[in-house]
């Protein structure tokens, strides 16, 4: 998935009326360029239309990588339900009694803040086990989600000029951060938004190359139907168990 800027034309230098053998030159030297012109344009419309070819190629692969990932969490939610629901409703039940809709929340805010190992996904599970209103777990988990984000942002932001962690998210989240601090940042975060790439990763990546607040603000609120439809997979993998 890679922005590409269109190539500036050169500036050509203004050809001086001057009489001589350099008024000559110069005067030979702007009907070459002339000449040139149709040829540099279409060997330019050629590259345009190469990148415009591999920019749709990226964001096909984008969206079967996102579609793939989607038809892997039914098939998981649905293998671990079936194994081990008697003991989910149990641990869903208590939790919910315990820590309540705040436990939820706080854990999806340490999954998508902290780049926890446990999914947001996981709390709803628990929450559906429980049989939380659906509409609560949503409001949870999407809070947690983007209060989360919103502090990976600052926190690389801040600790960005850490050589350790500069490199570490680099090396994870490739150019993504970099391609949402260039010519299209907003047209990159709705791209990143469907990549397969961990929510916490791409608020990293956005804090570390300092990505404005307008593409910042799209992608945290891009986050709340990939939330939604996270949540309602999820629901139906626990019905068909």
């Amino acid at each position: 998935m890679t922005v590409m800027n269109s190539d500036a034309e050169p500036e050509r230098s203004a050809v001086s009326n001057g009489s001589g053998p350099e008024g000559e030159d110069a005067a030979l030297d702007a009907v070459a360029s002339e000449s040139r012109a149709p040829e540099s344009t279409a060997e330019g419309s050629r590259v345009d239309g190469a990148s415009a070819a591999s920019n749709r190629r990226s964001r096909t692969k984008l969206i079967v990588r996102f579609a793939l990932g989607l038809v892997a969490l039914l098939t998981l939610v649905v293998l671990v339900v079936r194994t081990l629901r008697p003991e989910l409703e149990g641990i869903g039940k208590w939790f919910v009694e315990r820590f309540g809709l705040v436990g939820v929340a706080a854990g999806t805010f340490i999954a998508d803040g902290f780049h926890f190992p446990v999914p947001p996904q996981f709390y709803m599970l628990l929450a559906i086990a429980a049989q939380t209103n659906p509409i609560a777990i949503l409001a949870a988990t999407s809070l947690g989600s983007v209060l989360g984000g919103g502090t990976g942002y600052l926190v690389a932001r801040r600790l960005g000029h850490i050589r350790v962690l500069s490199r570490w998210l680099e090396r994870v989240g490739g150019g993504v951060g970099e391609r949402l601090g260039q010519r299209y940042p907003y047209r990159s975060a709705v791209l990143a938004s469907v990549s397969p790439m961990a929510f916490s990763v791409l608020c990293y990546m956005a804090g570390l190359f300092k990505v404005r607040r307008g593409p910042l603000l799209v992608l945290l609120a891009l986050r709340l139907p990939k939330i939604a439809l996270y949540y309602y997979l999820v629901r139906i993998g626990w019905s068909l168990s």
